[in-house]
């Protein structure tokens, strides 16, 4: 008797652990969609629960606050460009073709309308809340650029690139990805990017960055 209860239990231990999991993320899109389309301070906790189905009570056992719950919806958001570089290490990929990807896929990203007006938003409310600020700094583009600099430094040691600072190098690689586009995007210059442009960029981009970081053959 006890077994058959012993997995009864179980088995409804998975089925709450699997229901929790999908409300996590019904959140999490939720909130990355409330994000980008009103801002950080415009976003209602209240509009995010709506959207999802649920409960306030559920929101905040989940995430504890609205700005880890920004913290969170935006790591999510942002993972593609991350995943890249794990995938590209897991499958012995060339170099070129692991930052060409990563570099696409990090200006699809950034340059979205949402993303630039939340930026915008965020620079605003940093001054007042500058722990908010440090946040999105820390969980999104240190982030990246930690998770590049891990790459890059794997790559030197298996003798694919020669680099004498691998986190420097990371953030000069991203640096040139977003180059003027990006100060230009943030004060409100009207740009038209598409995603022929954020590929044609991103293959420039890395063509540069390989130049100067190929080893030298014999």
């Amino acid at each position: 008797m006890s077994c058959s209860t012993s997995a009864v239990e179980q088995s409804e231990n998975a089925m709450r652990t699997t229901r929790g999991e999908a409300r996590r993320e019904r959140l999490l899109e939720a909130a990355r969609d409330v994000f980008l389309e009103q801002g950080y301070a415009g976003a209602s906790v209240s509009d995010i629960v709506a959207r999802a189905g649920g409960s306030l009570a559920t929101l905040y056992k989940q995430f504890g606050s609205k700005e880890k719950l920004f913290t969170a919806a935006m790591e999510r958001h942002i993972a593609t460009a991350w995943a890249v570089l794990e995938e590209g290490r897991r499958d012995r990929q060339a170099p070129e073709q692991v930052l060409y990807e990563m570099g696409r896929r990090m200006l699809m990203l950034v340059f979205d309308p949402g993303v630039i007006r939340l930026v915008r938003g965020l620079a605003f409310e940093a001054e007042r809340a500058p722990e908010l600020g440090e946040l999105f700094l820390s969980r999104g583009p240190d982030h990246t650029r930690e998770a590049l600099a891990h790459y890059l430094a794997d790559q030197v040691a298996r003798g694919q690139l020669r680099l004498d600072d691998p986190r420097e190098a990371a953030g000069m690689f991203m640096g040139m990805l977003l180059g003027e586009w990006h100060i230009n995007a943030l004060l409100g210059r009207r740009l038209q990017i598409d995603e022929a442009q954020c590929n044609a960029r991103a293959r420039r981009c890395v063509a540069i960055f390989l130049a100067g970081a190929t080893p030298l053959s014999d």
